[in-house]
């Protein structure tokens, strides 16, 4: 009993309930680094770099799917946060229950469509000839599978606020140890090739989503779930609370699209390929930040209806030190060992992807020196109930302003103005998070709330 105190998101000491969540969440979030980072480690060298830049082209559809999986999952989990904070366990165990039932149909949904225009899916794309066939293997077999993402991502929300972050972060790892395994068994050692990366991608999908299904099924689970549910209009106000994480993975799409478009255009297979592999690296850091401000939200949000200001100070100030040492400890890497970490994802054959890589890295560094403090502030925003400047954080840093900087900067530097602009628009998004928190700090939200 002494420890539930020591750890509960209202009493517990700000250091070790915030560590206690957050640890088992960035150790997951490694994981699923990890696996993804050594998804691109078999298919680039055991199938190729123009397989390498088809998994690239993909993301799109990714993105958009997973959003809609996002949104309702994060704006359902701060409002049942708030509602536990009240001490309203029926009105929580309500909002859990039409989150998960919303999530499964418009996954389902979305990925039936996918499946059957297929093919139009791959041309919007943006795949020349090379790679629309690796594109259209790959893709459909993720699309059998697509339930089973966001479906466990959504569990894993409710998880934690349900108060077990351990076993959230045990389905992560779980599902990175499954990917890493098939990886190795369908494409090294069974050449499967694509077929093989998305199969293996698929299975650990399923994996975690079994790991989380347990818990709601155990005695231990406070949140229950039922089937009979009314005023499905609250999911409206779910959907708009987690309206800045739909926005992030929509805008994200976006520039991708666009990113792959220009580096095929201006370099070909090698330039998409280069761009992967820099997709990969900020990827790796941005999902150990996301760890952070994930396990940030669901300690805010209960706090934020439970009225303690000063907890949630002391909360945001934590993550975000953390993850300015992560960014730093990366930028670290990228200035001492740049070619050892592009040379991960490619043979001895790709210098020209090698060149392009290295030119990327050169120029990017800088974005992950206040990135993390972006998606941090953008979490809190949300976790406080102001959608609004969350989902402008969000999109300033993912669609507007690297849209804005790819369009222009390429006009005075060339080549490098499209390699520098992923650092401009972090930049000038952290000074609107600056602008934005300067009226949105925890005592004065508090008091304007109630």
């Amino acid at each position: 009993m002494g420890r539930d105190r020591f750890v509960d998101m209202l009493q517990g000491n700000i250091a070790a309930v915030f560590f206690y969540y957050a640890i088992p969440n960035v150790l997951g979030m490694l994981a699923i680094s990890s696996s993804g980072v050594v998804d691109g480690i078999f298919v680039g060298n055991y199938v190729g770099h123009s397989a390498l830049a088809s998994i690239n082209i993909i993301m799109p559809v990714f993105s958009l799917l997973l959003g809609v999986g996002v949104m309702f999952s994060v704006g359902g989990m701060v409002r049942c946060g708030k509602y536990i904070g009240e001490s309203k366990r029926d009105a929580a165990n309500a909002v859990f229950s039409k989150t998960i039932m919303t999530v499964s149909f418009l996954t389902l949904a979305l990925a039936l469509l996918g499946i059957l225009f297929i093919d139009q899916v791959v041309a919007m794309l943006g795949a020349n000839d090379v790679l629309a066939p690796l594109v259209r293997e790959y893709l459909l077999i993720m699309l059998l599978f697509m339930f089973f993402l966001p479906v466990s991502l959504c569990l894993s929300f409710f998880v934690r606020v349900d108060g077990q972050p351990v076993l959230a972060a045990v389905a992560i790892i779980s599902a990175a140890l499954v990917n890493v395994f098939f990886d190795w068994l369908f494409v090294a050692e069974w050449k499967m090739g694509l077929q093989g990366a998305a199969l293996a991608t698929g299975l650990a999908h399923i994996a975690s989503f079994l790991v989380l299904l347990f818990h709601f099924v155990s005695k231990k689970s406070v949140l229950r779930f039922s089937w009979k549910q009314r005023w499905w209009g609250e999911m409206v106000q779910v959907a708009y609370n987690g309206m800045s994480e739909f926005a992030n993975q929509l805008s994200a799409a976006v520039v991708i699209l666009v990113f792959n478009w220009i580096m095929i255009t201006r370099f070909g297979v090698e330039g998409v390929a280069a761009f992967t592999i820099m997709h990969y690296i900020f990827f790796a850091q941005q999902i150990v930040v996301y760890g952070f401000s994930d396990a940030l939200q669901p300690i805010v949000s209960t706090n934020y209806g439970a009225r303690k200001p000063d907890r949630i100070k002391g909360f945001l100030a934590l993550s975000s030190v953390c993850v300015v040492c992560v960014g730093i400890v990366l930028v670290v890497m990228l200035l001492v060992i740049p070619e050892r970490l592009a040379g991960l994802f490619l043979d001895s054959k790709t210098e020209a992807t090698l060149s392009l890589t290295l030119a990327f890295i050169s120029l990017s560094w800088p974005a992950f020196l206040w990135n993390g403090l972006n998606v941090v502030f953008s979490a809190y925003f949300t976790a406080i109930h102001k959608p609004l400047p969350s989902a402008f954080v969000a999109l300033s840093r993912t669609l507007f302003f690297p849209l804005l900087f790819v369009t222009v900067l390429p006009v005075f530097f060339g080549d490098s103005g499209i390699f520098v602009s992923f650092s401009a628009a972090e930049f000038m998004t952290f000074l609107f998070v600056l602008l934005f928190f300067s009226f949105m700090r925890p005592g004065r939200i508090v008091r304007e709330a109630h």
